[in-house]
């Protein structure tokens, strides 16, 4: 299950026992991970932050990834806080926010202090680097989120919340654990169910790491029941988690990586040309005001006002210049806009590819052969002893006389598209992020089914870390491709949408029975 405040309170308590007053040695990144080397005392520790939505975490761990990636981000932190004291790591408030505490001698102003605020929020995760509550970078940039600018140099401020503080949490046996996590903060769902039905306080819990081997989630106790595995840290549970899924889909993501390397690189290629470009429209007034200069036209001149000329041809030769110059504008425009609309479309897609990979579980894997293949993933040479496409296999829930089909990926999804979709199904998916299509096939969409759909929509998707999930759902009749891009990737009428939080135990059911 995602991270939440009691979870992270111990993980706190368990990771300042090792990392309190260590060196940062060095800091890098890999993919959506950064690490801090950190050395104290003839010991050292490489200490994970994780902003992958489906793993937002911070642990120790003994197998850190290697430094392959780059950013703007990365290089702040590395200026601003290696050869720094990680003094200790605390909790503000019971909320799923964690302040790593540095003091970095400055050779002007001496010992300086300095905090990394890591917002642990499933898709909303961030990081902060503040000095004197200021912001000297973040990771993800927003002009305005609820009310704070996450700019640089702007004012750090947390999320403002009316909730409880945990450690106030007292038992009242008359309350839903709905009414639980709507009343102290940092006690998820899952946590306030089992609490009510127990009776206990949640910092008396003892401390138990365990690990869900059916869908690969942690927590500090069990919560699970049967077929689970215990831990003699939650660090080594956390990092579990990770490496189940790593080295399967380590080429996957490898390659799709590199493809958006290369999109990227050709998107700020096509910008600055297109730019350019835009720039050579304006000779065209350069050279009307050559001819209305008054000038005679046959005078060799260095420059007339603002614009520099080639004395060394006539001016009639100089606004020739600059209208063909204005033409050749023109046409690069007409090419190097398509070709960036095409190229913006390739890096949503390849990014959609990178969050399916995430989302997607090792059975269905094997779907990414032929969704990469396109791409040229296969290379094989020979297109004759290119593999025979296997039968797509969709998940497929039956509950009573309705059936759920799930795409897991965007070859799944496009096989609900193009081969299983009825008009008068439903369809389901995630509002503004990737996840999967969920078609439902019923004679009746009761409030029970369409809550039950919306939630294996936001299940499986990008955001099923998060709570209040917006689901949007239609008529199939009002699904269509959009031309151009995957049959993963449609277009819809009529929809509405849902909010929803997911109940783990009723996907875990539901689940069970496929």
């Amino acid at each position: 299950m995602a991270l939440d405040g009691i979870y992270t309170h111990y993980l706190i308590k368990e990771l300042n026992q090792s990392v309190e007053n260590t060196r940062v040695e060095s800091v890098w990144l890999n993919g959506l991970m950064f690490v801090f080397s950190l050395y104290a005392q003839k010991q050292r520790h490489h200490l994970v932050i994780n902003l992958n939505a489906s793993f937002t975490s911070t642990y120790l761990t003994t197998q850190p990834p290697s430094k392959k990636d780059t950013s703007n981000f990365l290089n702040q932190l590395k200026k601003y806080l290696e050869g720094g004291i990680l003094k200790n790591i605390t909790q503000y408030q019971s909320d799923r926010v964690i302040e790593f505490n540095f003091t970095v001698y400055d050779f002007i102003y001496g010992p300086v202090e300095r905090k990394l605020i890591f917002e642990a929020m499933g898709r909303h995760a961030n990081l902060y680097l503040i000095e004197q509550g200021k912001i000297i970078d973040l990771y993800k940039k927003m002009f305005v989120l609820e009310g704070r600018h996450l700019i640089p140099n702007a004012t750090f401020g947390y999320f403002l919340s009316d909730k409880l503080d945990a450690k106030d949490y007292v038992f009242d046996p008359l309350a839903t654990p709905k009414d639980i996590t709507n009343k102290y903060l940092g006690i998820s769902l899952r946590l306030a169910n089992y609490l009510q039905l127990t009776g206990k306080h949640p910092f008396e819990i003892e401390v138990k790491p365990t690990l869900s081997i059916d869908d690969n989630k942690s927590y500090f106790f069990n919560l699970f029941g049967s077929n689970t595995k215990s831990f003699n840290t939650l660090s080594e549970a956390l990092d579990s988690r990770v490496m189940l899924q790593k080295d399967e889909k380590s080429v996957y993501r490898s390659f799709i990586s590199n493809q958006l390397k290369k999109l990227e690189k050709k998107h700020i290629q096509l910008t600055k040309q297109l730019d350019q470009a835009h720039q050579m429209l304006e000779d065209k007034a350069k050279g009307d005001l050559i001819y209305a200069s008054g000038h005679n036209l046959r005078d060799k001149l260095p420059f007339i006002g603002d614009i520099v000329l080639d004395d060394q041809i006539s001016l009639t030769s100089n606004a020739q210049k600059f209208y063909n110059n204005y033409q050749k504008g023109k046409r690069a425009i007409d090419y190097l806009e398509p070709e960036l609309h095409k190229v913006l479309s390739e890096i949503e897609i390849f990014e959609n590819y990178l969050v399916e990979l995430e989302l997607t579980d090792n059975e269905s894997l094997s779907d990414f052969k032929e969704i990469l293949d396109p791409y040229g993933f296969m290379k094989q040479k020979n297109k004759k002893n290119k593999p025979t496409r296997h039968k797509v296999k969709v998940l497929t829930l039956k509950v009573d006389d309705t059936t759920y089909f799930i795409g897991k990926n965007a070859h799944q999804n496009a096989h609900l598209v193009n081969q299983i979709g009825l008009a008068n199904d439903y369809w389901f998916h995630v509002k503004d992020a990737p996840g999967s299509h969920i078609l439902v096939r019923t004679p009746d969409l009761t409030e029970k089914v369409l809550r039950t759909s919306a939630m294996l929509a936001a299940y499986f998707s990008s955001q099923k870390a998060s709570s209040s999930i917006p689901v949007n759902y239609t008529l199939f009749r009002f699904v269509s491709k959009i031309g151009g891009k995957p049959a993963s990737f449609v277009k819809i009428k009529n929809e509405k949408t849902i909010y929803i939080d997911i109940d783990q135990t009723i996907v875990y059911n539901l689940l069970q029975n496929a």
